[in-house]
């Protein structure tokens, strides 16, 4: 396997700097914005003891302190696992963050599921046919989809699906179908704790409810991987080794299966790899402002609108080691199917 301790070893002191980094940038930026933590956390108190009960929670906060000494410490939180209690919630952060974590990620999981087969299948039917209309039509395509508004195009599906079906795909679940049948959540993730439970009403219910948003997040992933797939698939036609298959008379899905997927696999894992954390964006805005559902766009609106800085830091950090995660582990998986690859 051609990934060398010395290169982790890189790769992991080089993220705890770029989450360091993260850490001192949200925690002044969200320091000197509108609204006080200290007031919330007091319970927003009123009358001639409001002052008295405000300063003793800046104490208990911290906020008192000098603005270089409260950075440190929050980095010493984040490092030994204790971001201590969201100020809105009075629970702890993490348990805030997770349980949206799951619903956002069950959402982006699910649209690309539908995105990378989809966007592979068209980059690979429109390099078979390059020159012709339909190539020309599947490239323009590429690039309205990967360039079209996210939250316009939700709005878009979720009108289209209100008038022509009378459904309106707002919340993860029907909460009173849920309550009805004994679903309970395990994993957090609906689709799969309905099939464990052998709740099938819940599962159609999820289901149809995540297949909207999930259009509107996968159009970005089918531009991309279509249009880096037909130019890899386009370059892979001319290389002399598929040259000479053809001239052996190979059957040409053979060719197709056996020589050109195998040489485009790892570039399209890497660029799917790095799409699907771009999209978290995506998922956050769609899911929280137009199909109101539960996950990290309404953490992170909740947080900001009721001065949670502990939350929406702890967010930001989340979403930073989640970047850093999914593009190591993308590397190494194509370092590990590509020999050629060297890291």
């Amino acid at each position: 396997m051609p990934v060398s301790l010395n290169y982790i070893f890189k790769r992991i002191i080089l993220s705890i700097l770029v989450v360091i980094g993260v850490i001192v940038f949200s925690y002044i930026l969200l320091l000197y914005t509108p609204g006080d933590p200290a007031v919330k956390w007091a319970g927003n108190p009123r009358g001639p003891e409001a002052r008295k009960a405000i300063e003793m929670a800046r104490r208990e906060l911290g906020l008192d302190q000098p603005i270089h000494v409260q950075i440190a410490q929050f980095i010493y939180h984040v490092f030994t696992g204790n971001l201590g209690l969201s100020i809105a919630y009075k629970v702890p952060v993490s348990q805030v963050i997770t349980s949206g974590f799951t619903a956002t990620l069950e959402l982006l999981v699910f649209a690309y599921l539908l995105a990378v087969p989809l966007g592979l299948w068209l980059g690979i039917y429109s390099a078979l046919r390059r020159g012709s209309r339909f190539d020309s039509f599947i490239q323009s395509l590429s690039v309205v989809l990967a360039s079209m508004p996210t939250f316009w195009l939700g709005a878009i599906i979720a009108l289209i699906s209100y008038s022509t079906t009378g459904f309106l795909p707002y919340g993860r679940v029907s909460y009173k179908l849920a309550a009805s049948t004994g679903f309970n959540p395990i994993t957090g993730f609906y689709l799969l704790d309905a099939l464990i439970q052998g709740n099938y009403a819940v599962f159609l219910d999820a289901l149809l409810r995540i297949i909207p948003p999930a259009l509107a997040i996968s159009v970005y992933p089918i531009g991309v991987v279509a249009r880096v797939s037909r130019t890899l698939v386009a370059e892979a036609l001319l290389e002399d080794y598929v040259r000479t298959a053809v001239a052996w008379g190979v059957r040409r899905n053979t060719i197709i299966k056996h020589f050109v997927l195998k040489s485009i696999i790892p570039p399209v894992i890497q660029i799917s790899g790095l799409a699907f954390v771009y999209s978290i964006v995506d998922a956050m805005v769609v899911e929280s402002l137009v199909f109101g559902r539960e996950g990290l766009g309404s953490i992170l609106l909740d947080s900001l609108h009721k001065a949670d800085f502990r939350v929406t830091i702890a967010l930001a950090i989340y979403l930073t080691i989640f970047y850093i995660l999914v593009n190591t582990i993308v590397d190494i998986i194509q370092a590990s199917i590509d020999p050629r690859v060297k890291i």
